[in-house]
């Protein structure tokens, strides 16, 4: 079945009316007889029942036709997080196209690569990234008809560009149905992988279904219990809980446009939400800034996109009534978050990721499957509707399976009491003097130091270039902070060969919008001393998106794609090139 099918069929909710069509959404209508689903916790007023996002996507399927659209057409979606985000998802893909989100705090020259390794032949973008998409669209050859302005708030449209309101004006049609949901694209997800440049995840309607039906069938979520979603509506970890999920269960969703810790806990109180979705830094924060009663109303709390450790588990629990959970999804976008579970419903806070299911397993560097506790190996997945593969990039789709199907997801990770825990990358781990050293486990210690705000770890090359050696870069909580304090506090607490060669201050870590530390950063700024924020990153991974151009260019241009069955035509660069690129999906 299509993930949109899915997402309306069998709602086990009040059944609201049907809306009329509308030429405009200009003017949200109230309905006191429908539950409203995506509701504005800035003004609860905005607001949309499942019937209205029907008929949003029925408007958009007809509207996006008659303006060229064709089946498998890429359109990216370039916005903040909005109440009508859901209608543009099961929107375009409704009408056969292939949905793309981009973050909204890319540059142009993020923007050209995003919109090249997915091909978009649309754009739809908010007023603020404007001019980034504009000059973006015009790199890559989009025409002004193919640029929409998702002014969601009735801001005043350039007189030279189109509202995406043109969309909703060409009456209404059904939504494509699916006749192959497992080899039919319906979304294309930036991933770095497990390595390399960043690439398209080709996402099929039999992956998206199946996320969402694991979902619910783990969870013990009842209609009308609320959610609140901060963060990015593209991302793996979020598409299922906040696109078909609400409309299939009637789950409201408070949909705030980006994370703002103040906002966040007044919305928590105010609407007294009982679920949130965060990523781990979060909890941090969370932490720090909650009173006691902005948290009472909280029963559960999903955390993805990294590994949270038991130490910022055990500080918001602090915070938390005596039965909320702090539960932690594992996952990678190649297969998705539904990899384990809590078959458990205890709390627990000891940084587990939950218990496996089918289709994982934990492997030694021979590839021999792991049965002890403790045991330290990399991850393998083997799910029924993994990722159809990376687009127009075979090498890299044929590196990231194995020839029975199982996906090297290059996480490393132990058992113990039945549950796994995430501790590290394969490629991230530094070697040092024979012994293979974890660089979070460093970053873990230095977290503890009250005087740190915050920390990350690399390996670079030691003095002789013989081998690596840990390099720390920390954020101060106090101007006292020293060198010597930090390399003093590590060494109490961990084995000589865990200590930090150097220790580096700087204002700010480089994590993407789901909290990995940008690591490739870090290692192309250390033999500098300026401070390293996240304007860095985005500076970092730009340059590299210029020189990467220059190799792409061309090859995109001759670039045909032979149907949906062989989205994997474009090769990788010569083996001679080196990019160093920072991802920031």
């Amino acid at each position: 079945m299509d993930i949109v099918s899915w997402s309306f069929q069998n709602r086990a909710y009040p059944q609201d009316n049907p809306v009329r069509a509308t030429p405009t959404i200009t003017t949200i209508r109230q309905h006191t007889y429908s539950l409203q689903l995506y509701i504005d916790p800035s003004d609860s007023t905005r607001s949309l029942s499942a019937a209205e996002i029907r008929t949003h996507v029925r408007q958009l399927v007809s509207g996006l036709k008659q303006h060229g659209l064709k089946t498998n057409d890429c359109v990216c979606v370039v916005s903040l997080n909005d109440i009508y985000y859901t209608s543009l998802f099961l929107g375009i893909i409704g009408a056969g196209g292939c949905f793309t989100g981009a973050n909204p705090g890319y540059t142009a020259h993020e923007l050209v690569h995003h919109l090249r390794i997915t091909q978009a032949k649309f754009l739809l973008t908010s007023p603020k990234t404007l001019d980034a998409a504009l000059a973006a669209a015009n790199s890559c050859g989009i025409p002004q008809s193919n640029i929409f302005v998702l002014n969601f708030h009735n801001e005043d449209v350039p007189a030279n560009q189109q509202s995406w309101d043109q969309l909703l004006v060409c009456g209404e049609q059904d939504w494509e149905q699916v006749n192959h949901p497992d080899n039919t694209p319906a979304a294309y997800v930036s991933t770095s992988g497990t390595s390399g440049l960043p690439k398209a995840a080709v996402i099929s309607h039999s992956y998206l279904v199946s996320q969402a039906e694991f979902q619910l069938k783990t969870s013990d979520v009842e209609y009308n219990i609320s959610t609140l979603v901060s963060i990015p509506p593209f991302h793996v970890f979020t598409i299922p809980v906040q696109h078909p999920l609400p409309l299939r269960k009637g789950i409201p969703a408070y949909i705030m446009p980006r994370f703002e810790t103040g906002q966040f806990l007044d919305a928590i109180e105010k609407f007294q939400i009982p679920h949130i979705i965060v990523v781990p830094p979060l909890l941090m924060t969370l932490a720090q800034a909650a009173n006691n009663s902005q948290l009472m109303s909280i029963k559960r709390i999903y955390v993805g996109g990294s590994c949270a450790t038991d130490g910022m588990q055990q500080q918001l629990y602090a915070k938390l009534p005596p039965l909320a959970r702090i539960e932690q999804v594992y996952g990678m976008t190649e297969v998705g978050w539904a990899t384990t579970t809590w078959q458990d419903r205890r709390r627990d806070g000891t940084g587990s990721v939950g218990h496996p299911i089918p289709g994982t397993k934990i492997v030694d560097r021979d590839g021999r499957i792991i049965t002890e506790e403790d045991v330290k190996g990399e991850i393998h997945i083997h799910c029924t509707h993994p990722m159809m593969g990376y687009l127009n990039n075979h090498a890299a789709t044929s590196a990231a399976f194995s020839q029975d199907g199982w996906v090297r997801t290059g996480d490393v990770g132990f058992v113990r009491d039945k549950k796994w825990y995430v501790v590290d990358r394969t490629k991230d781990l530094i070697k040092v003097r024979g012994w293979q050293v974890s660089p979070v486990e460093i970053e873990v210690t230095l977290q503890e130091h009250d005087l740190v705000a915050d920390a990350a770890v690399i390996g670079v090359a030691g003095k002789d270039g013989t081998e690596e050696v840990p390099v720390a870069f920390v954020v101060k909580a106090q101007d006292s902070l020293q060198e010597e304090d930090i390399k003093t506090f590590l060494g109490k607490r961990l084995a000589r060969y865990k200590g930090v060669d150097r220790v580096i201050f700087v204002d700010s870590i480089p994590r993407n919008p789901t909290g990995k530390i940008l690591r490739r950063v870090l290692r192309d700024s250390r033999g500098e001393s300026k401070v390293i924020g996240c304007q860095a990153a985005v500076t970092a991974y730009s340059t590299a998106i210029k020189d990467l151009d220059k190799y792409n260019q061309e090859r995109y241009r001759k670039i045909q794609l032979n149907g949906y069955n062989n989205p994997l035509l474009y090769s990788s660069p010569p083996s001679g090139s080196t990019f160093n690129v920072v991802v920031l999906e």
